[in-house]
């Protein structure tokens, strides 16, 4: 029998997923206030999220890394991309499911408005 340290799929897994799930809902809130006070549409939002993506990136292996150096920075720069295909690599696997869903919300979000 195995002990919960050496269970990739313990607790602490779990917590930290949950964790990263509840940070990823206030900041999506949060983005999504500043993008409607600042009136930046949909199509506008995601390469200013990208780009503020990179920069704090580069910034965390600046700050992060004992001896910063440029080649090293592009290495991380490669696996942040690698990273980033993967994501949307996933993200392509749960297209129908996501366009089903975002479907659904908005014809829920328009039945909501015609009975205000």
């Amino acid at each position: 029998m195995t002990d919960d340290k050496d269970d990739l799929f313990g607790e602490d897994l779990n917590e930290a997923l949950d964790e990263f799930d509840r940070l990823t809902e206030i900041l999506s809130r949060r983005v999504f206030e500043f993008a409607e006070e600042e009136g930046v549409d949909d199509e506008q939002l995601s390469p200013l999220l990208l780009r503020l993506a990179l920069s704090s990136r580069m910034v965390a292996y600046a700050s992060g890394t004992a001896k910063p150096s440029g080649g090293g920075l592009k290495l991380d720069l490669d696996r942040f991309r690698r990273e980033i295909e993967d994501l949307i690599r996933a993200a392509k696997k749960d297209a129908d499911h996501f366009i089903k869903q975002a479907g659904e919300s908005l014809a829920a979000g328009e039945l909501g408005e015609d009975e205000s």
